[in-house]
């Protein structure tokens, strides 16, 4: 069976990019959005899929802002209440989406990376849950660490990872067992 190839505008394609980083940043689900949405929990799991020929529209770009806008301020009163001073954008406008730059007119192949490049250790970890087997098998802090660095190269240490560690685990994306007589973390088996 041949794997169809869908064509998108550049803005098309960038804006699917773009809204992607940011719930990745943020820790939010595909499944979150479009139930937001109200739509299939699959509806931007598909916009984000190279296997499907969605794409976004003016009225669900304003409606993702208003749901990442409360999303972000939930997360920074994570981050204060964690006592972590990090300031993250919490107001989401459709004008956060567009790119400064004017693109391109031809269309482009449909393709979004598993891993955005350039992500954060927040965008990154969340991107290897969603979209990898890595968190099959329990892996430690450390591998995580590795693996991150390895996929963005970077120099990231394993306290750039506890907060997004702590939230995946409280979003019930991870679990942590204790392997070795050391905590790691794995995706939790689905039930039936």
């Amino acid at each position: 069976m041949t794997k169809t190839i869908w064509y998108l505008s550049p803005i098309e394609l960038y804006l699917i990019i773009r809204i992607r980083i940011i719930r990745l940043e943020l820790g939010v689900t595909a499944k979150e959005i479009s139930l937001f949405l109200k739509k299939n929990p699959k509806y931007i799991g598909h916009i984000e899929s190279s296997a499907h020929n969605a794409k976004y529209s003016d009225e669900i770009l304003s409606l993702i802002a208003i749901y990442l806008s409360i999303r972000a301020k939930e997360k920074q009163q994570e981050l204060v209440d964690a006592k972590d001073k990090t300031i993250i954008q919490t107001e989401y406008t459709v004008y956060d989406f567009y790119p400064t730059e004017i693109l391109k007119d031809e269309k482009v192949i449909k393709e979004i990376a598993p891993i955005p490049r350039d992500s954060g250790p927040t965008g990154t970890l969340n991107a290897m849950i969603e979209s990898t087997n890595f968190f099959e098998k329990a892996r430690t802090v450390n591998e995580i660490v590795t693996e991150c660095n390895a996929l963005q190269n970077q120099n990231w240490k394993a306290n750039n990872f506890s907060q997004p560690l702590a939230s995946a685990v409280k979003r019930k994306l991870l679990v942590i067992i204790l392997e070795n007589d050391l905590n790691t973390y794995i995706k939790p088996k689905k039930r039936k």
